[in-house]
């Protein structure tokens, strides 16, 4: 759905032009995020002598899915301490 608040915002990933719609709020940090995705595609294809835009963009999906997991994992991790740290502190006081 288009609000009244949306923008467009464009980025070049690997000579091809994408345009995205988003709110104004949104779009610095998608922005942001789209250069980063065009930065990452640009070094798998050229460490990787991968010659398809979509093979490129496969590769730094799955990257970025394994980042975001390693991450939530991590956080997970954390959280059960903070828990077991805040049941020892309860149980002390």
């Amino acid at each position: 759905m288009i609000t009244e608040d949306s923008t467009g915002i464009s980025i070049e990933i690997l000579g091809k032009l994408h345009q995205f719609t988003c709110s104004a709020e949104q779009a610095e940090d998608l922005n942001q995020a789209a250069n980063s995705l065009a930065d990452m595609c640009k070094d798998i294809k050229q460490q990787t002598g991968i010659g398809s835009r979509e093979r490129a963009l496969l590769v730094a999906a799955i990257n970025l899915s394994y980042s975001l997991l390693m991450a939530n994992n991590k956080i997970k991790k954390y959280q059960l301490g903070q828990d077991a740290l805040i049941s020892t502190l309860k149980s002390v006081l």
